[in-house]
């Protein structure tokens, strides 16, 4: 008689394997799938010289926190400035909603310049090419939308100068 409930342990330890792979397989799986990721290309264009660097920071949205407030920044890359155009590459980033803001660091201090107004004295610009009033823009004004079926976008940051 003991024969027989070892065969059934081992029959039921071995369906719970079967079982236990099955899900970790499953899960692995969508966990694989559910991971997408996409580049973003984004092209800064519009820089007056080819002196200093021009700084492209990538945001999402973060509660209570405007836009471009450093907390909502999640990628940063830097580039010499060039007058024909800057392009730069954000890589495997989820879907999801994000906006872009660049400047022209055009004496390379790593910030930019604001007059005695608080007016930036150094050209920048926004993800569709957004512009605010007595500030930034919103979020929603510079936001797009990186689609699960991605895998690579495209966007032109325009940038401009004060007083032009």
């Amino acid at each position: 008689m003991k024969q027989p409930a070892e065969r059934i342990k081992i029959q039921m330890s071995n369906s719970r394997n079967t079982i236990r792979s099955c899900v970790l397989t499953s899960a692995a799986f969508f966990l694989g799938t559910a991971a997408h990721a996409a580049d973003l290309e984004v092209s800064v264009e519009g820089l007056r010289s080819d002196e200093g660097e021009a700084r492209i920071a990538l945001y999402k949205r973060v509660p209570d926190v405007a836009f471009p407030d450093e907390g909502g920044a999640i990628a940063g890359l830097v580039s010499p400035a060039d007058p024909g155009g800057v392009s730069v590459i954000f890589t495997d980033l989820e879907a999801g909603e994000y906006a872009v803001a660049a400047f022209h660091d055009s004496n390379g201090n790593g910030e930019l310049d604001l007059n005695i107004l608080n007016i930036p004295v150094e050209g920048y610009g926004f993800s569709n090419g957004a512009v605010g009033f007595m500030g930034p823009p919103s979020f929603d004004d510079a936001a797009f939308t990186i689609g699960s079926d991605e895998e690579r976008l495209s966007i032109v940051v325009p940038v401009a100068y004060p007083g032009s």
